[in-house]
């Protein structure tokens, strides 16, 4: 059996790999990449650029991290016409940003949840083609992807800007040198600025603005559960077991909040099970409304609640964007300071175990970090983001 320290992996290395096979790997194909693909490219003239995509392809709380970056290109370039090219499950929330770039839409096969099998190479074919046909003078990747990286070269794209964590550096004209322990809202404007740009404002958390429909339809929503007093959001459940909370303990917090507020789990449909076995455990009432909300509606019940309470996932992101407090029980898969929702309402507790960040789905040792949240920790970070 692994000792909890050989499951942890080096934030701090510059290839976001554990395996020191596929590091070295890596390391050698770089190498030999950039003897044969020097880069002639010294400096971007961005006052020349009229075309820039930003690629987020990955998940819901990596694309709310990236919108202060994004904001801030455009401030920086009014000229330009930025696209903002995300997956599909971020659409609905980038909209809510108050942003002039355009948002497209694209499914990368390798960071599809939705349980649709789509083979990497057509996919990445057809990323290709998206760069190609938007006639781009440079593209900004910032996750670090090869498969980005790639495409943007194959792509033809001009000027292509990217961290390359997982190689493929020599193909970029501007390679971002990864700072550890920076927040990516932060690195992510280090990114812009590694690239020249001189951005005149760095917002330091990300913001979304509930469109008055949504607030309408959250309204109904309320009405038809019954709501009355003021809301406790919970979100308890997520995709990756290794972030989720014991179900005793939800049970015993809920039912140890404050009596004169309602308390609502929130959730996706295919959450409805986890959600329903903490709810029957409960003495107190618990409204549920999984799957009852998209994204933008659910952006604006958030921010008619009084407090979100929430694991490692896009909700809690959410919430802190449209200023609720929120108390987020964060794992150790992931460093907190730097993968954490961000803004000045914000309570994070986090158990650093020696296996932390592991960026495990499934933790082997049996959920270590979340287990040792306590119920009464939880309930004095509850008591201070209520008063």
């Amino acid at each position: 059996m692994k000792k909890p320290a050989d499951l942890r992996m080096n934030p701090d290395r510059l290839y976001a790999f554990k395996s020191p096979f596929k590091i070295l790997l890596v390391r050698m194909i770089d190498a030999v990449g950039k003897f044969f693909y020097p880069s002639s490219v010294s400096r971007v003239p961005w006052e020349n650029v009229k075309r820039i995509a930003v690629l987020r392809l990955d998940h819901l709380g990596d694309v709310l991290l990236a919108l202060p970056s994004v904001k801030a290109l455009e401030e920086a370039l009014p000229n330009a016409q930025v696209d903002f090219i995300v997956g599909p499950w971020a659409k609905d929330i980038v909209e809510l940003a108050g942003l002039r770039s355009i948002t497209k839409v694209f499914t990368a096969a390798w960071f599809d949840r939705e349980g649709v099998r789509r083979r990497t190479w057509p996919s990445w074919r057809e990323l290709k083609k998206i760069l190609r046909d938007g006639r781009y003078d440079a593209v900004i990747e910032l996750r670090g992807d090869f498969r980005h990286i790639l495409a943007m070269y194959r792509a033809g794209i001009k000027y292509r800007i990217a961290l390359a964590r997982t190689g493929l550096a020599f193909l970029l004209t501007h390679q971002s040198v990864y700072h550890a322990g920076q927040h990516e809202v932060k690195r992510n404007l280090d990114t812009l600025e590694q690239a020249g740009i001189q951005l005149a404002n760095k917002p330091e958390s990300p913001r979304l603005y509930p469109r008055n429909e949504d607030v309408k339809t959250q309204a109904e929503i309320r009405q038809k559960l019954g709501i009355a007093r003021p809301i406790i959001a919970i979100h308890a459940t997520c995709t990756a077991p290794s972030k989720r909370w014991l179900v005793s303990s939800w049970q015993e917090l809920i039912d140890k909040l404050p009596e004169d507020t309602d308390v609502v789990m929130i959730g996706a449909g295919s959450e409805k099970a986890g959600i329903e076995e903490i709810e029957k455990g409960c003495r107190r009432k618990v409204f549920l409304a999984a799957g009852s909300m998209n994204l933008a509606v659910l952006a604006a019940f958030l921010k008619e609640s009084s407090l979100f309470i929430g694991v490692d996932s896009g909700p809690a992101h959410i919430a802190a964007s449209v200023g609720t407090p929120v108390v987020s029980l964060y794992s150790g898969t992931n460093v907190a300071a730097q993968w954490g929702p961000q803004g000045s309402k914000v309570n994070v507790i986090q158990k650093v175990p020696p296996c932390s960040p592991c960026e495990l789905a499934i933790c082997p040792i049996g959920n270590k970090c979340m287990n040792e949240i306590t119920v009464e920790e939880v309930l004095n970070l509850v008591a201070n983001s209520l008063h």
